[in-house]
């Protein structure tokens, strides 16, 4: 598993020993990151704020900060999940900006109403498979104004 493009693209990072977490596909990673930065949507992620929630081993928040995102926020409650993204910041070189433009909460996505959280320019939503957060979670960023900006038609075709 690598950072796919930016400043880091081909670094290599940690993957999981288990199963419990389930990383994103470099396919999957580019295609993303191809969609937001399309003229299309015209989405800069340079100089922005992103939110990788069920970070799980925080390569999407990781590949946002290597093409330019200024602060990246890494959500889950998953203690593995946290220390790997973790090891995935240091490994990179990266373990001076925590806490300063990368910032590892370890907490239950679904009570995001409870912590102070800035208002994001990207967030990223994978829940685990076979579970109905992702609509209970962009219910409440929506209800709480977490975000600047909606492109819904992003998600269409």
């Amino acid at each position: 598993m690598r950072i796919v493009g930016g400043k880091y693209g081909g670094f290599k990072i940690n993957s999981p020993k288990n199963f419990q977490i389930r990383p994103t596909s470099e396919k999957l990673k580019e295609s993303i990151f191809s969609i937001i930065e399309s003229q299309k949507y015209s989405n800069c992620i340079e100089g922005k704020l992103f939110l990788d929630l069920f970070t799980g081993t925080g390569s999407i928040g990781l590949e946002a900060f290597s093409r330019g995102a200024d602060t990246v926020y890494f959500i889950d409650k998953n203690p593995q999940s946290i220390e790997l993204s973790k090891k995935n910041i240091i490994k990179l070189n990266l373990f001076n900006l925590l806490e300063k433009k990368l910032f590892l909460l370890k907490t239950n996505v679904l009570n995001l109403n409870n912590i102070s959280l800035p208002v994001f320019d990207f967030i990223y939503i994978d829940p685990p498979y076979k579970t109905n957060y992702f609509n209970k979670i962009l219910g409440s960023l929506i209800k709480n104004k977490k975000f600047k900006f909606w492109h819904s038609d992003i998600f269409r075709n």
